[in-house]
């Protein structure tokens, strides 16, 4: 700065509107001169003068700083941060005065300090120099990078790394599962290989110079220009976003929601428990209370999902997205339900009961494991057995539950499961129709199992209903096992009950009949200390009942005789009402429809889609033994064998 320069001028350049793009000392007119003095004399603190005088002191520190090279370096970085804070605010002050400072710190070897990292996009057209250097000096130490935070910072650090709405929108959530993925997917950390060395360069703002930074990052191996990790990196970035999809889409629709069970729940699982604490502190609480001490209890599926937070649908009906999330809520607090979708149960609609109990980890069982997906079948058969005289009661339920428990091979978790099952399907059986559909699938191992868990619910008290002998013969048909078998096993059943005759109507004894001694030649002395004893009551109340048996055995389990009648071209309806018929003459003319014709023509009928194929399935096993509607992309009619014979 040249004090022979005139500053004399009338009114100082404030704002340095005189003042050239590029400006100099030299070149500044007089009134911009004098607005600098003043602006120095002031203290260099008024943001009212234009950051072009800013710049005119600014180009003397950086020559001080990086041409010069006194011993004053640590009190020109204090002014650059200090004029930073008053007048940063201008976009090209700030970069030239962070790029001062950043460069001034290499040169000074001083300590790197870095921010967490931040979804915000990077600046510039290459990786910033704080971070450049932090991951040099860490690599200088060792050529591992094993800490996901640091390779975070690398990826996030590229101007190149866009990321996607899911890692801006939830960065915490993404944040926790990079630091999952990446130890998964480097137990030993990153290799990072590189020859290259840090080289760095001060471009002085004024554009008078050029010079060398030299300093301890010249023995820091530089990642710029690696490709093979940084692509292995951005994998994995895209690896995690795609993973929070579900969960920011939810967060995007009910931001209000995002820390309820609801919303951790559609976080991967090994990061959900740590990021949703108060609201799985908050759900346990709520849970305790159907479970009482007991560790165990039922409620409606409604009020377990409100406790979660779920919305229920006005219809009742549980979407499957739902279902599973509550069930990953409850596997956080090691609490098991019943029925599981994640099991192979169905979903329970909002009013039905759900079975809660005390697991860890929520019960994990495999579905899939023919012991207990047979042990399942079996209940379902139990369950439809026991209400095929149209009460279920609780002796046959626990009738099936001690079937359960002296099942070989089943683990306790899986007996826990199959006893709350049995339980929940014993409050609401399943449709008959969808059972004996999943029984033509059931190896030949497992038929017989089947049928011995029907027969011992309904035979185990002696007394048996005509219904259930009917609906023993069809399961018996359906599992390809001979008729005669019914009788067999019940009356085996009875045997193992008692001594006394299967008792098929209510008991009502008389005064016992005497029966004659026998002539005194006789080889059987009655009441003889030698040969048999005979009770003459109880032989005659067992002759009386025999007989009774026997007519009603003839009623029960005679062959129907009447003729098979000849298909005729149209199915006879009868036992079902107008609607459903009607529908079923539509579909035989049609030929098939497409699910959604189907549905439209029984909305005309004032029909539900599903409960009418339901209510006609479950008519034409009683009719024919099948199912009559097949249900799928299309719906059509099953072909019915010509000798099929009706009830």
């Amino acid at each position: 700065m040249n004090p022979n320069l005139s500053a004399q001028a009338l009114r100082a350049d404030i704002d340095g509107n005189s003042m050239p793009y590029w400006p100099s000392y030299a070149d500044m007119s007089p009134a911009a001169r004098r607005a600098f003095l003043d602006w120095m004399l002031g203290g260099r603190c008024d943001p009212a003068y234009g950051i072009g005088l800013v710049f005119i002191f600014f180009y003397g520190l950086e020559h001080r700083m990086f041409v010069e090279q006194g011993d004053d370096a640590a009190s020109l970085v204090d002014e650059v941060k200090r004029l930073l804070a008053i007048y940063g605010a201008n976009g090209s002050f700030h970069h030239y005065a962070n790029n001062f400072l950043e460069l001034a710190n290499a040169q000074l070897s001083a300590r790197i300090d870095l921010p967490p990292p931040s979804p915000e996009r990077a600046v510039g057209s290459e990786m910033d120099l704080p971070t450049r250097l932090y991951l040099g000096a860490k690599l200088a130490r060792s050529p591992i990078l094993s800490s996901a935070d640091d390779a975070l910072r690398w990826v996030l650090a590229m101007p190149d790394t866009h990321l996607r709405t899911p890692a801006v929108r939830c960065f915490d959530e993404f944040v926790a599962l990079w630091t999952k993925r990446f130890a998964e997917r480097y137990p030993n950390g990153l290799p990072v290989k590189t020859q290259q060395r840090i080289s760095l360069q001060y471009r002085a703002a004024s554009g008078a110079f050029n010079v060398a930074i030299h300093g301890r990052h010249e023995q820091y191996p530089d990642v710029l220009g690696l490709t093979k990790q940084l692509d292995t990196l951005r994998n994995l970035v895209e690896d995690c976003t795609t993973e929070l999809d579900p969960f920011s889409r939810f967060v995007g629709r009910k931001p209000n929601l995002r820390n309820s069970i609801v919303a951790k729940g559609l976080l991967p699982a090994d990061i959900w428990q740590q990021s949703g604490s108060q609201a799985i502190a908050d759900f346990r609480r709520q849970v305790g209370t159907v479970l009482g001490t007991q560790g165990r209890g039922s409620a409606t599926a409604q009020h377990i999902f409100e406790m979660a937070g779920f919305e229920v649908q006005a219809n009742g009906k549980i979407p499957a997205a739902s279902a599973e999330g509550l069930g990953r809520a409850l596997d956080a607090i090691d609490v098991a339900i019943e029925p599981d979708l994640r099991y192979g149960s169905s979903i329970p609609r909002a009013d039905e009961q759900v079975f809660v109990f005390r697991a860890a980890n929520g019960g994990p069982v495999d579905p899939a494991r023919a012991t207990f997906r047979a042990a399942r079948t079996q209940v379902e058969v139990a369950v439809l057995a026991a209400g095929s005289d149209g009460d279920a009661c609780y002796e046959e339920l626990q009738r099936t539950i001690n079937r359960i428990r002296a099942t070989p091979d089943l683990s306790g978790v899986e007996q826990a499961r199959l006893i709350a099952f049995a339980v929940i399907t014993f409050n609401s059986p399943p449709k008959q129709a969808r059972v004996f559909r999943k029984l033509a699938e059931v190896g030949e191992a497992e038929r017989q199992a089947i049928a011995d868990a029907a027969v011992a619910v309904v035979g185990g008290d002696g007394s048996i209903d005509v219904g259930e002998v009917k609906f023993l013969e069809r399961l018996h048909r359906t599992l390809g096992l001979p008729r005669e078998a019914v009788y067999q096993n019940l009356h085996q059943a009875a045997a193992e009950r008692t001594d006394e005759p299967v008792s098929i109507s209510e008991e009502a004894r008389s005064a016992g009949i005497r029966i004659p001694k026998e002539p005194a030649n006789s080889p059987f002395e009655l009441g003889s200390g030698e040969g048999i004893n005979i009770d003459a009551a109880k032989l005659a109340r067992t002759l009386r009942e025999t007989e009774a048996v026997s007519a009603l055995l003839s009623d029960i389990f005679s062959e129907e005789t009447a003729p098979t009648p000849e298909r005729e071209d149209k199915i006879a309806l009868q036992g079902l009402d107008g609607p459903h018929s009607e529908l079923i003459h539509l579909l035989e003319q049609c030929g098939s429809m497409t699910r959604s014709e189907f549905d439209r023509h029984a909305r005309d009928m004032r029909l539900l889609p599903d409960g009418a194929i339901e209510r006609i399935n479950d008519w034409s096993f009683e009719c024919f033994d099948d199912a009559l509607i097949e249900d799928g992309e299309e719906v059509v009619l099953a072909p019915i064998c010509a000798g099929a014979s009706r009830k």
